[in-house]
């Protein structure tokens, strides 16, 4: 598999606190990679500096081969969404309406089949399209966001805390959606404090402590690692 994203020495500063330093990290095309790490271990950080919400300070972010521009649009136009950490939907908009949105890069028939595409991925929203989405529960507007996100037909999609506040059999509905989403041919980044769930179904992993990597390995190894039991697993 041929490397999709490449991070490079990536550090991130708000004023005096480093949120990020020194960060490496390759995720090869067709995947899922998973970042785990305890509130304010930078993992959101993380996912804000690939899709451009903020600036590093330094190192270098490519997107097959190519350096990623600092302008959000333009990270879009070149195949990154990025599903923000508590969903974010726009509650006073119907559901069609924020699918629609979220597909703002096409138009006409194109757009069309991709609403379409999404209907049949989650009959509840076009069971529910002409309903506000403020009306829908967590797990419905997760749903709704990560919907939203393909909307953008993109080649890697950023998932910031998707099981965050979820009942847990709402939660597996949510990963098996994401399985879905990489056997589909899209590439994941997934950002998760459910270290047990995020590393059960992914190719590789690292863990984030204090803005630095401070494991890495496939999901498997980082499930069996002690120091991974002790801090996230309850082990």
């Amino acid at each position: 598999m041929s490397t999709m994203l490449s991070i490079s020495k990536l550090n991130v500063r708000y004023g005096h606190i480093e949120a990020l330093r020194d960060i490496d990290i390759e995720a090869d095309e067709g995947e899922i990679y998973s970042i785990i790490g305890s509130n304010g271990a930078g993992k959101t950080s993380l996912l804000k500096a690939v899709s451009g919400l903020v600036k590093p300070q330094s190192g270098v972010i490519k997107f097959n081969g190519e350096v990623l521009s600092s302008k959000p649009y333009k990270i879009v136009e070149k195949g990154i969404v990025h599903v923000p950490e508590g969903r974010k939907t726009f509650s006073g908009l119907t559901i069609k309406d924020n699918l629609l949105i979220g597909g703002y890069l096409s138009s006409g028939k194109d757009l069309n089949e991709r609403l379409e595409k999404q209907y049949k991925l989650f009959p509840i929203l076009k069971d529910r399209s002409a309903q506000h989405a403020g009306t829908l529960s967590g797990g419905e507007q997760q749903m709704l966001a990560i919907s939203r996100g393909l909307m953008g037909n993109p080649k890697m999609i950023l998932l910031d805390e998707p099981s965050l506040g979820l009942a847990p059999i709402i939660v597996n509905q949510i990963y098996d959606l994401i399985k879905q989403i990489r056997e589909s041919g899209i590439t994941v980044f997934l950002v998760e404090q459910n270290a047990r769930k995020a590393l059960s179904i992914c190719d590789k992993a690292c863990v984030l402590e204090n803005g630095r990597i401070v494991l890495r390995g496939n999901g498997q190894e980082l499930l069996k690692s002690e120091q991974v039991k002790k801090a996230y697993l309850g082990g």
